[in-house]
């Protein structure tokens, strides 16, 4: 594992076309320049993430587990032989350019088979870019945004897509809320909020809503008081707000003070013990791929593992990256082989598959077919409400 670096603020890049193209020019050229480290026979994982950060960190557990549980086992059986698991983690602080060179480093230096990580869209789309340009294969955990994976045939996901999250949460606000009117108060500069509100809006009306307050505001911009009396005053009767910390924990302050919707929605993102234990948040509505009691014998023993390891039961990210390992796992068994084109090929066939975090069927892409989860706050604990098949 690197060292962990010193914590430092880490804003919300904006993804600027041409910075960004450049950028991942030189780290081409790089690559090009710079010689592998020698490396032993193992099946070589990377892992990226914003372990370091003052919004929503995440942690290598889930990730460490399997490998761990692997490696007690002597190894992973790959084509009759037993091959240790070497996992290689890298700090990218949430930002866009130590994203990328963690991704570049763990190709070209550590000389990985694949990389698991990262998880947000905003830095999986670019990195899932690299990896592409590159021959590995990356599985990003929680990135949901289509683009991620789109004509990258190297790129995987493990969570659901956005478009089939949006779709879930307008029915679960139409049929189960009873909404008719909802509105939505979005980052316009993140990928993954502005997208998860735009398929939001799409579906909400297509099963006869109407979206009475569509109100974005950009990364940095603290003016959330007057776009929320926008939205009282329309009149609407549930608030999504699919943002990230800190902005969300403000956002539901004011929402509950000026008694802005009868009921508030929020996605995937929300799933961190720190906005579960906001006040604010009790009483509210999200999404998301994982339930700590979704019952089922993979799910139990994982959290029984895991809770045993790390003396604190696992957030969502944990069993994301847990299944992303085992997805790797699977595939590298199934193809008999670690290298990335053997892997690529293995996991877009990998057909169905029970994680601890649900059932995913892989179809000869990289988007998995799999169930939306929605849950309710309460003690500062996710509820479970209801499942959502992606074919319902």
């Amino acid at each position: 594992m690197s060292a962990t670096p010193t914590q430092l603020p880490a804003p919300r890049p904006v993804l600027r076309l041409a910075p960004l193209l450049a950028l991942l020019a030189c780290l081409a050229l790089w690559a090009c320049s710079e010689g592998p480290a020698p490396r032993e026979q193992a099946f070589r994982i990377g892992f990226t993430a914003a372990l370091t950060s003052d919004s929503q960190p995440v942690r290598p557990d889930g990730a460490l587990l399997a490998a761990e549980q692997v490696n007690a086992e002597g190894g992973l059986k790959v084509a009759g032989r037993r091959l240790p698991v070497r996992l290689i983690i890298r700090d990218n602080r949430n930002r866009l350019e130590e994203t990328l060179v963690a991704v570049r480093e763990l190709i070209t230096r550590d000389q990985v088979s694949a990389v698991v990580g990262p998880f947000v869209s905003r830095q999986a789309i670019p990195a899932g870019a690299l990896a592409q340009s590159s021959g590995v294969v990356l599985v990003s955990p929680s990135s949901s945004n289509p683009e991620t994976t789109r004509g990258k045939p190297f790129v995987f996901r493990v969570a659901f897509v956005d478009p089939v999250q949006g779709k879930a949460l307008a029915r679960f606000a139409r049929e189960d809320l009873g909404a008719q009117r909802a509105a939505v108060l979005f980052d316009a500069t993140d990928e993954y909020c502005k997208g998860v509100a735009e398929y939001f809006r799409q579906a909400f009306t297509a099963q006869g809503g109407e979206i009475v307050a569509f109100e974005a505001y950009l990364t940095g911009d603290a003016d959330f008081a007057s776009r929320l009396a926008r939205i009282k005053a329309a009149r609407c009767q549930v608030l999504l707000l699919p943002n990230f910390a800190p902005d969300l924990i403000r956002q539901l302050h004011l929402a509950r003070k000026m008694g802005v919707a009868k009921d508030i929605l929020g996605t995937d993102c929300w799933d961190y013990p720190d906005n579960l234990h906001e006040p604010a948040a009790q009483g509210a509505y999200f999404s998301t791929n994982f339930v700590l009691d979704r019952d089922v014998p993979e799910t139990r023993t994982f959290v029984q593992a895991f809770s045993k390891r790390f003396a604190r039961p696992p957030a969502m990210d944990d069993a994301l990256s847990y299944d992303a390992m085992q997805l790797l796992f699977r595939a590298a068994q199934q193809a008999g082989a670690v290298q990335p084109q053997a892997l690529r090929t293995a996991l877009a066939n990998l057909g169905h598959h029970q994680g601890v975090s649900g059932i995913m069927r892989f179809n000869g892409t990289g988007d998995p077919e799999r169930s939306v989860v929605i849950v309710r706050i309460q003690d500062g604990r996710p509820a479970f409400q209801k499942e959502i098949q992606p074919d319902d």
